[in-house]
């Protein structure tokens, strides 16, 4: 029996925005962003590489935004994105789109209609309910078998939750309609407060702080300007169903994506594990509590999640390292990828969000997510925060061992064990 049969795991989504206001401008040629003078414009970013305004519209939404945050600057350093922090938070302020606007933004995230995006909501929700399920059958059975456990052993715990949230700073010009507040609670269970032009800030802040268990304490320093924030988060804190022993816990060296050295702790275990391996690399997938599955990837092996159901139980050994970063992703590298994917008119004066608010018009200022991840013998915790900002117009013979030691740059991936596998958080180490 395990130590621990649960710990939790961390996502989450945020949506704000640094700006104050959205001027007139015109597509992608001539973007005004003389608002957000400490980060580059989203049309200075693609320019810096013109391959990411090229990018296929039509290519699979995880694919294409992994694909797009490596181009614009993260390839060469550990990162981590949520996918679905971003996509949820995006959710949010489609359903106040009509028109173009939301069109656009519908393609952009990958959602054919209105429809396939609240069915996709509502299967990340069903993860979320069939974690607790999950947790609350391990505790029961941690409950009939403790007085056979190992001295020290304790009850399973974990969490994961998916919040939103809408804050209208009562310094904007005119209300939400009350259909859209009775539709994203209703669809998201978010719920909308006003609240004043200084103590916005501190509220968003405080909310996101609380229901991401302190992992990313502020999204931002001013929050002031904008006159509307769409906030997602989540959070996951879970164990590994086998466990790495930290007695096997032991120094080794990695070699960077550079060719240097560098040591590192490796964790270390040897199971049977699902395990697939082509001439492009491999990957080994370690089952967590409460239906997550943690992908670990060498090489450049593509299609991951479809290759996942060809994985073959396998006696793996593998060697991890402990690693904890922290992203942040604040140079409007979220609007530049919608941009890349053909939405353009929710960022300017040809913005349509008319079923949010009949009272004011208003434009996406900014987004921003934050990430971040700790990996250690107890398990993985992570969180994302995504923030979109408004603003008015504005896994009884001797086996054979296989071997996955990520002692070299490598991918990871945060899967949801469903029949359609969510990409909750994808990363490298690299360093």
């Amino acid at each position: 029996m395990k130590k621990k049969l649960l710990s939790i795991l961390a996502i989450f989504s945020l949506l704000a925005g640094v700006l104050t206001g959205c001027g007139e401008k015109e597509p992608l040629p001539t973007y005004d962003n003389s608002l957000t003078q400490e980060s580059p414009n989203p049309v200075e970013v693609l320019n810096k590489n013109p391959s990411l305004s090229q990018a296929d519209p039509d290519q699979d939404f995880n694919t294409a935004f992994i694909s797009f945050m490596e181009e614009a600057g993260f390839k060469d350093k550990n990162y981590m994105v949520s996918p679905t922090s971003f996509r949820a938070a995006l959710a949010l302020a489609i359903s106040g789109a009509d028109g173009e606007t939301k069109d656009e933004l519908l393609k952009a995230m990958g959602f054919e209609s209105t429809d396939a995006m609240l069915s996709w909501y509502s299967s990340v929700s069903r993860a979320v309910t069939a974690f607790s399920e999950s947790l609350e059958q391990d505790k029961a059975i941690f409950e009939e078998n403790k007085e056979y456990m190992e001295e020290g052993a304790a009850s399973p715990d974990g969490a994961f939750s998916l919040e939103n949230s809408i804050w209208r700073n009562t310094k904007a010009s005119g209300k939400l309609s009350k259909d859209y507040i009775q539709y994203v609670n209703e669809h998201f269970g978010a719920a909308a407060e006003n609240v004043s032009a200084d103590k916005i800030t501190d509220a968003v802040n405080s909310w996101i702080n609380e229901n991401t268990n302190g992992m990313i304490p502020r999204i931002s320093n001013d929050l002031s300007y904008a006159d509307l924030i769409l906030a997602n988060t989540i959070y996951l804190r879970t164990s590994w169903r086998n466990d790495f022993w930290e007695n096997a816990t032991q120094p080794g060296d990695f070699t960077t994506k550079a060719g240097t050295t560098v040591e590192k702790e490796f964790m270390h275990q040897q199971d049977k594990f699902r395990y697939y391996e082509d001439e492009n690399g491999k990957f080994v997938v370690l089952p967590m509590a409460g239906g997550i599955n943690a992908v670990f990837i060498l090489g450049d092996v593509t299609d991951v999640v479809e290759k996942m159901e060809t994985a073959s139980y396998e006696e793996v050994d593998v060697a991890l390292p402990k690693f904890e970063t922290e992203s942040s992703f604040d140079q409007n590298e979220l609007i530049a990828f919608c941009m890349s994917r053909g939405a353009t008119s929710a960022f300017g004066d040809k913005a349509d969000f008319s079923l949010m608010s009949d009272e004011m018009s208003l434009c996406i200022s900014d987004i921003i997510q934050k990430t971040k991840i700790k990996v250690d013998e107890d398990g993985i915790e992570a969180a994302a925060a995504t923030v979109i900002m408004m603003t008015e117009t504005a896994m009884i013979e001797e086996p054979i061992v296989m071997e996955f030691h990520a002692d070299k740059p490598f991918r990871y991936m945060l899967l949801t064990d469903s029949e359609a596998p969510e990409l909750l958080f994808y990363g490298q180490i690299v360093e």
